[in-house]
């Protein structure tokens, strides 16, 4: 006979869990569902983490309104999703079981993982564009795990993970802190994409989570003037925090009146790299038009949209993108920023748990005024 697989845990484990399932579009729900078990995805790299911190990702509320904004960023196209999605991918905690023994060591490891496995064989796989191969395996997106009663996600007291994944974090790192790992992850990818050119403005549409992370990298990255734009007090308030040079309330400007303050504070010179964090078709206008020769747009907010473009637009060399995932190189110098106290995210979260979490969601999106910047599930 062959050997049989078994868990190796560091505690007990329960047969039950609690959990925020997203039964179908706009319907969460707090209930009890079986552990997940390991055993029958056939992937001896798994190990169980027990959540202790999880980000509510603007992904999140796409899924919720019945989006796939993994399958329109990384394969461009709308791809239905599955009831039972346990959302949540920005996650930290620690891991409390594992199958294969040879990683026994990680018991009790602190950890932000990685909420995704690619599969290391495809076109992209092989030419180094991991974070677009179509067969990845995604932690609280329902995406590759076959056919499921439940899909993993972090919106619940353990999750899944990959050993390879799970980055250990320090002891003085609090939990809410590691878990927004993966959003800064994807603000590094996204600023790289912009190729920052030294001492050039830069400017951010959007002041999010996502664009208040940008400003932090693009400093680190040597931009010249950051200048970010929104409509609300909060995040502009938190932009000015976190080292943006300029802040524009677009509230009641015109267009024409924000290029004319962006060419005042620039001394003429139009942004070598736009990151448009919004992706409406006023804000790739806008973008489009403020963009300075060779520069770069770049669409952090991909929507299904039919947008005007003359091909005037992309004249002196400029380019129009967008940015999916990150690399691994990406999480790796994010997390050390973070752990050194270059990137700061203290004044972003708002607390909730997790029985909270399927009243926040239509709290969220009807709060025009932004006033709960990043929510964080402690457990």
């Amino acid at each position: 006979m062959g050997n049989i697989k078994r868990i190796i845990s560091s505690e007990p484990l329960p047969q039950t869990i609690q959990a925020i399932v997203l039964e179908k579009s706009e319907k969460l729900t707090c209930k009890e569902i079986p552990l997940w078990p390991l055993l029958d995805y056939n992937d001896d790299e798994l190990v169980l983490v027990k959540v202790k911190s999880c980000g509510l990702c603007g992904s999140d509320l796409r899924y919720y309104l019945g989006e796939n904004p993994w399958g329109q960023h990384t394969l461009g196209k709308y791809i239905p999703n599955p009831p039972n999605i346990v959302l949540g991918h920005e996650f930290s905690g620690e891991i409390v079981a594992v199958i294969n023994p040879g990683l026994r060591e990680l018991l009790g490891k602190r950890v932000a993982p990685i909420c995704s496995k690619v599969c290391g064989h495809c076109f992209y796989c092989k030419h180094g564009m991991e974070n677009l191969c179509p067969e990845t395996v995604h932690i609280g997106h329902g995406q590759g795990w076959g056919e499921r009663d439940y899909f993993p996600g972090a919106y619940a007291e353990y999750v899944p993970v990959w050993a390879k994944s799970c980055y250990e974090i320090s002891d003085s790192m609090p939990w809410e802190t590691a878990a927004m790992m993966d959003l800064l992850a994807v603000g590094c990818h996204v600023a790289r994409r912009g190729n920052i050119k030294p001492e050039m403005p830069i400017m951010i549409i959007g002041a999010g989570p996502v664009g208040n992370s940008i400003i932090q990298v693009a400093n680190i990255l040597g931009a010249g003037r950051v200048i970010i734009l929104d409509q609300a007090e909060i995040p502009l308030t938190l932009a000015a925090k976190a080292g943006a040079d300029f802040i524009l309330d677009s509230r009641e400007l015109s267009h024409s009146e924000i290029i004319d303050l962006v060419l005042r504070t620039t001394e003429g010179v139009l942004p070598a790299s736009i990151f448009d964090t919004v992706g409406t078709k006023k804000s790739f206008d806008l973008g489009i038009r403020l963009l300075g020769k060779a520069g770069t747009y770049v669409n952090v907010a991909v929507h299904d949209l039919n947008l005007d473009v003359n091909s005037m637009s992309i004249a002196s060399e400029k380019t129009i993108t967008s940015s999916c995932n990150f690399d691994v190189i990406d999480y790796e110098d994010t997390l050390r920023w973070l752990e050194e106290g270059r990137i700061k995210v203290d004044d972003w979260i708002h607390r909730i748990s997790l029985q909270d979490v399927p009243y926040i969601f239509p709290r969220l999106i009807q709060d025009q005024k932004k006033d709960i910047f990043k929510v964080c599930i402690n457990f």
